[in-house]
């Protein structure tokens, strides 16, 4: 029976224990060391070894030996909710931070020809808005609305302007009667965080640090973590919700790393925190 003996007061039976829980998963840029990604909410995670083994048959085509080889080992999961981190890994992306051009959508109510946006648009000077969509009595925009446009100057019938100081909206008289409201979609200038999927950029190679929480026969608890030099991650992947949250599904294939020389695929190292 092996033993691993933590502290004299604490022996970890390694013939009779389990896995109780998978805690987080980190992964490190393998040059710079720096974190890139943490999952902390895993829901489930398996990692799989593979090993491919040919027979060697003699005489009467019976099995003398085998031949094995090609060993892989991959790992498969989902986190409870989506990781900027991972998403960078898996898209060989990096996370942006700053001010970002998003398209608002803006609900407007006209009174005395004026409106007003709830942001600044931001765009071509006398193009910033474009349209400005009217609902009819159906409360239909598209098949059965009407459809303003923007011009730079004083507005005719079909059209409006748009003064950017101010985020005033200006109707030809007449078109839009008080307290109709109207909808508008725009780009605007917002400050935050962004992940773009380029089609030349491709998943990323990273060092993958998988925490456990094991317990033994004995019902000794201990921390165990997997070592994963070169946790090579797929760009292959869903975001799906709908009635139930979305989760983040994840794969990364072990590699051996060439550089050092060493061929472990992973390392377990178990031990008393």
């Amino acid at each position: 029976m092996q033993k691993f003996n933590l502290k004299e007061d604490k022996i970890m039976n390694l013939d009779k224990f389990t896995i109780v829980s998978y805690d987080q998963i980190a992964g490190f840029d393998r040059q710079a060391g720096m974190l890139a990604l943490v999952m902390d909410e895993i829901n489930d995670f398996t990692l799989s070894q593979e090993e491919e083994k040919n027979d060697i048959t003699g005489k009467g085509g019976r099995v003398i030996g085998s031949q094995k080889k090609n060993k892989k080992v991959t790992g498969k999961g989902t986190n409870g909710m989506l990781s900027g981190g991972a998403l960078a890994a898996q898209l060989g992306a990096d996370i942006e931070d700053g001010d970002q051009i998003v398209k608002w959508t803006d609900v407007i109510t006209v009174t005395a020809n004026k409106g007003n946006t709830s942001k600044k648009a931001e765009g071509t000077v006398g193009n910033e808005i474009g349209y400005i969509y009217i609902r009819n009595k159906d409360q239909e925009y598209i098949s059965g609305g009407k459809r303003l446009t923007q011009t730079s100057g004083t507005p005719a019938t079909g059209q409006f302007s748009y003064n950017p100081d101010t985020n005033e909206i200006t109707f030809f008289d007449g078109d839009v009667a008080d307290g109709v409201e109207v909808i508008t979609f725009y780009n605007t200038k917002v400050e935050g965080k962004k992940i773009s999927d380029d089609s030349d950029h491709y998943s990323k190679v990273l060092e993958v640090i998988i925490d456990v929480t094991c317990q033994d026969a004995c019902d000794n608890q201990f921390h165990g973590q997997f070592l994963i030099k070169r946790a090579d991650f797929s760009g292959t992947f869903d975001i799906a919700g709908g009635s139930d949250p979305a989760t983040h599904g994840f794969e990364f294939t072990s590699l051996p790393d060439i550089c050092t020389g060493k061929t472990d695929l992973w390392d377990f190292i178990v031990f008393d925190d």
